[in-house]
């Protein structure tokens, strides 16, 4: 099986932009809307690739590995191994940690609180992507199997197209029905594996066409692709700027505001991916190094980054108010928060790793195992 080395370099940017989004979040405890809150949300709004990428890359990662003739009870035996422990270790952990806005001993649970955060991520702000990604780990040998018909046929650029509709529809109406019918009803959809399908089906597609994909991805002027994913970033970190500032807070701007970011979203995330790759590639083909190699290790443990980097947050912000008096209100706070939640996470995911059997809490089993799990 052939490893595609730009999986690495696009897993780490993915788990720092993940950091990121969690840092810059916190322009809520900034008193008023001010500069240092409008930079926030932008970065927030901008940095929120992540999870597409991280769905981009399963779909690529899966469908390089899982083509043809394959021992279905094998890929649901591997697919357990790699998310379930984890997830549930996690769960139990952040219930128990208050890692939002606090940090400290939030108490044993209430049943119904335990089977909420299982059912919807909603032990820590990060968790959510797990139900998503499950859902699409179970589907994956239906969504493949369909992939390849149209592929088949020749109409799998028109099948992407179709999804990328759909995707569109199936977020805007999340919004919908979370204004018109309750906010449950928008944190239960935008949950549910239609809101990212069309990243998990394109990485599927560059797995079947990795060649062409980088031949065409060659062709194409960089500049001009990052000139497409830099507008992207202008046009949405400003929009939702300009609309935090006009509504007072990002919850406050109108339904409308919401249902244009989810139209415009795929295409600001398709170009940063097509982004990420180049960068990729000029990390390699520029004979490695420590930028390089710092890079793809970052990237190799970005799984147990995801799942611990909330509570290093916690833990560094309460530590850097404590020793400095400044709070979140304070333009130093961002830059140092996300530089120590970065090296702190990465350094606890390496030192855990080395723990015999540990490092399956935080996925760490599937870095020994190899990339292509």
């Amino acid at each position: 099986m052939v490893w595609f080395r730009e999986v690495e370099y696009l897993r780490g940017f993915a788990a720092l932009a993940v950091i990121a989004v969690h840092v810059s979040m916190n322009y809520t405890r900034i008193p008023g809307v001010n500069l240092l809150a409008l930079v926030n949300v932008a970065v927030y709004v901008v940095a929120h690739f992540a999870v597409p990428v991280f769905i981009f890359i399963s779909g690529w990662v899966l469908g390089a590995r899982y083509s043809g003739e394959y021992s279905i009870r094998d890929f649901y035996r591997r697919r357990a191994q790699t998310i379930l422990l984890p997830y549930l270790f996690f769960t139990a952990l952040y219930l128990m940690v208050t890692v939002e806005g606090t940090f400290g001993f939030a108490g044993v649970p209430a049943p119904g609180r335990v089977a909420e955060a299982l059912l919807l991520g909603t032990a820590a702000y990060n968790l959510w992507f797990f139900v998503l990604i499950i859902q699409l780990y179970l589907l994956f040998p239906l969504i493949a199997r369909g992939y390849d018909r149209f592929d088949r046929g020749g109409a799998a650029f028109f099948l992407l197209l179709a999804l990328l509709f759909v995707q569109v529809l199936w977020n805007v109406g999340a919004h919908l029905a979370g204004a018109f019918a309750g906010t449950e009803w928008y944190t239960v959809l935008i949950r549910v594996f239609p809101s990212h399908l069309f990243y998990f089906v394109l990485g599927i597609y560059v797995a079947r066409h990795t060649d062409r994909f980088r031949s065409q991805l060659r062709s194409l002027s960089p500049a001009g692709v990052l000139a497409a994913a830099g507008a992207g970033a202008l046009l949405l970190g400003g929009m939702w700027a300009v609309a935090v500032h006009h509504y007072g807070s990002l919850s406050g701007a109108t339904l409308s505001v919401f249902c244009i970011y989810r139209i415009l979203e795929p295409f600001y995330y398709v170009p940063v991916i097509a982004v990420l790759v180049l960068a990729a590639w000029r990390l390699e083909e520029a004979g490695g190094g420590r930028t390089a190699g710092a890079s793809r290790s970052f990237g190799e443990h970005s799984y147990g980054i995801y799942l611990i980097h909330p509570l290093v947050i916690a833990a560094g912000a309460a530590a850097w108010f404590s020793l400095t008096g400044l709070s979140w209100a304070d333009w130093e706070t961002y830059p140092v928060i996300f530089l120590g939640a970065a090296a702190a996470s990465y350094g606890a995911v390496r030192a855990v790793s080395r723990v015999p059997y540990a490092g399956y809490l935080v996925g760490e089993s599937r870095v020994r195992r190899g990339p292509l799990q």
